[in-house]
């Protein structure tokens, strides 16, 4: 991943799915959590159910292996900040008054945001003989998933329905890597990062009519997630003892 790497991606009402392994949602066949439902008032029904599920997560794995016969210490200054957040809104209101036709509202925003920071700083010195390696490694994790769902049913002279769900994903990386080798010495310092970011999102609306109720299924899926591995290699072979 490049420095500074910023995508955004914005997606319509469907399933939704990255076909690279990361993250994936293929349906609404997901743990379900019921915020709310309401039935208005008869001789014709509105039946809505509210269905959201998010998930946001973070790991980071770190590794440090020294080749060669050399003596040597390995000082690893190692710092992890992760912060995950999710906040979930729904409301549905509905008025009751004569029932000649019904105006229904639906409209949904979906919003997950990653933002990932990894720096690594390696330093090769040399005291009394032996090789002293300083690592620095920072990496910094902030997942946030914001969904919030609005349901308005009113009476109207004709039947209506008006339903829209807004995507947005947005991830920002980067990634800074700083190797130092002091004293003329010939060690080779290899740095392996993977940054990992994954966002998937599905919003679906289901509507089922009949002369006497309305069914309204909304469902509302996100998942966010960074991951961050950090390998440092350092050969000494070259050395001389």
């Amino acid at each position: 991943m490049e420095p500074d790497e910023k995508a955004k991606n914005d997606t319509t009402v469907g399933d939704h799915s990255e076909e690279n392994g990361t993250a994936e949602v293929t349906g609404p066949d997901h743990e379900e959590r019921d915020l709310s439902e309401h039935d208005a008032a008869d001789p014709r029904d509105v039946d809505i159910g509210v269905n959201q599920a998010s998930e946001a997560g973070d790991d980071v794995d770190m590794e440090v292996s020294i080749i060669g016969s050399r003596p040597a210490i390995v000082k690893l200054d190692a710092e992890v900040d992760q912060n995950g957040e999710i906040d979930q809104d729904a409301e549905i209101a509905s008025e009751a008054g004569e029932p000649g036709g019904r105006e229904i509202e639906v409209a949904a925003d979906q919003r997950p945001e990653v933002d990932q920071r990894i720096e690594v700083d390696v330093e090769v010195s040399e005291d009394d003989g032996i090789i002293v390696v300083e690592i620095d490694a920072e990496v910094e994790d902030d997942v946030e998933i914001e969904s919030d769902l609005d349901v308005e049913v009113d009476d109207d002279d004709e039947d209506s329905l008006d339903a829209e769900i807004n995507q947005e994903t947005e991830t920002d990386g980067n990634v800074d890597v700083d190797v130092e080798v002091r004293d003329d010495l010939d060690a080779e310092v290899d740095v392996d990062i993977a940054a990992l970011i994954r966002t998937a999102l599905l919003g679906t609306i289901d509507v089922a009519e009949n002369d006497d109720a309305a069914d309204i299924d909304v469902d509302l899926y996100e998942k966010a997630a960074a991951d961050g591995d950090v390998g440092v290699i350092v050969d000494l072979s070259d050395i001389d003892a």
